[in-house]
């Protein structure tokens, strides 16, 4: 009976307990960008990939609460049930873009959660789950996003 008791109590016990959870952000595709910003973006697209603005969805985001947003790019024309889209992390530096990430994924997330006071992003690219992420966060000596390992 005690054991019968101590087992429902550590059942219920573990069912009850806090769970690490995340919040998570998910893009807006709808907001409008200043046209000196769609002229830097232009530029870059031009010149690093030869294509256009005109090719993409685009989402602002601050990920570093300095007030400035850095902008994800995902290719217009990409079917996410069939195929891993391309997403681009850009960010102005002075009057120029940066690449922070380059990644293939069926989507992405803005995590709560930061690296070095910039914020995480979730990776979604499991063809069999939509559920299951990987995170990236930022590497200051790479000045870019990297994939984060678990310790």
């Amino acid at each position: 009976m005690i054991k019968g008791l101590l087992l429902l109590g550590g059942m219920t016990l573990a069912l009850l307990s806090p769970k690490q959870s995340y919040a998570i952000e998910y893009l807006n595709f709808k907001k409008e960008l200043s046209p000196t910003t769609e002229v830097l973006l232009g530029d870059f697209l031009d010149n690093a990939y030869n294509t256009n603005t005109s090719l993409y969805e685009i989402a602002r985001v601050d990920l570093n609460n300095d007030g400035i947003d850095e902008y994800v790019l995902k290719r217009l024309y990409c079917s996410q049930e069939k195929t891993l889209c391309t997403h681009l992390i850009l960010a102005e530096s002075k009057d120029s873009i940066v690449s922070l990430l380059n990644i293939r994924a069926k989507t992405i997330a803005i995590a709560e959660t930061r690296t070095y006071n910039i914020r995480d992003i979730l990776v979604f690219d499991d063809s069999l789950n939509d559920y299951t992420s990987v995170i990236y966060m930022w590497s200051p000596s790479k000045k870019m996003y990297i994939l984060k390992t678990i310790k």
